[in-house]
C-alpha cells in the first residue's frame, strides 16, 4: 500500500474512534480529481493556451538569435582563414559572448514559463480546492479524497465530485 493510501485509512480510523460509536451511514464520501479537473475546466484551458502562446513567441526570439549565430558560425569557418588575427579574433570573441547570452536567454525564458505555468496552476488549484469543500459541506460529506494522486484505487462513480466542481468553477469565472 502506499503511503497515502495508509495515511488516508488512519485518518479515517481516528475519525471513526474519536467520533464514539458512529454507523456506516453517518460516514459520507466522495472524490475529485483536481487534475483533471484543472485540465478541463475553462481557466484551466485558457491558461495552457496562455502559456503555449507566450512559449511560441520566446521560440521566435530564440529562433531568430539562433539562425543569426548560425550565419556568424558560418561566417567564421569560410572568411576566418583569411582575415587578418585580430578580426577573426574579434569575431569569434563575438560568437563566443552571443552564444553565452543565448544559452542564457535559453534557460531564463524556460524558467520564467515554469514559474508562471505554476503560479496559475497554483492559483486555479486553490480555487478548486475551495469549491470542493463548498460541495462537501453542502453534501455533508466527512471526507473528500483526491483521486489523481493515485491514493484511491477504486470508488464508484456517484462519489466523483469532479465534473460538479467544473462545472462550478467555470460558472463563477463567467460572472
Amino acid at each position: 500500500m502506499t503511503t497515502k493510501l495508509i495515511s488516508a485509512f488512519i485518518v479515517i480510523a481516528f475519525a471513526l474512534f474519536m467520533s464514539g460509536p458512529v454507523s456506516a451511514a453517518e460516514l459520507k464520501l466522495g472524490y475529485a480529481n483536481l487534475q483533471k479537473a484543472l485540465n478541463e475546466c475553462d481557466a484551466g484551458k485558457k491558461a495552457k493556451d496562455d502559456i503555449k502562446e507566450q512559449a511560441e513567441k520566446l521560440e521566435g526570439e530564440l529562433n531568430k538569435e539562433q539562425e543569426s549565430l548560425k550565419k556568424l558560425k558560418e561566417e567564421l569557418d569560410k572568411k576566418g582563414s583569411v582575415w587578418n588575427k585580430e578580426t577573426r579574433d574579434s569575431k569569434e570573441k563575438e560568437f563566443k559572448a552571443r552564444t553565452a547570452e543565448f544559452q542564457k536567454k535559453f534557460m531564463e525564458y524556460g524558467e520564467q514559463l515554469n514559474k508562471k505555468k505554476q503560479e496559475t496552476e497554483s492559483r486555479i488549484i486553490a480555487d478548486l480546492r475551495d469549491i470542493v469543500e463548498e460541495i462537501a459541506k453542502k453534501k455533508g460529506m466527512t471526507f473528500v479524497f483526491e483521486r489523481s494522486v493515485g491514493g484511491i484505487l477504486y470508488a464508484p462513480k456517484e462519489l466523483d465530485l469532479t465534473d460538479e466542481v467544473i462545472k462550478t468553477h467555470n460558472s463563477r469565472k463567467k460572472k
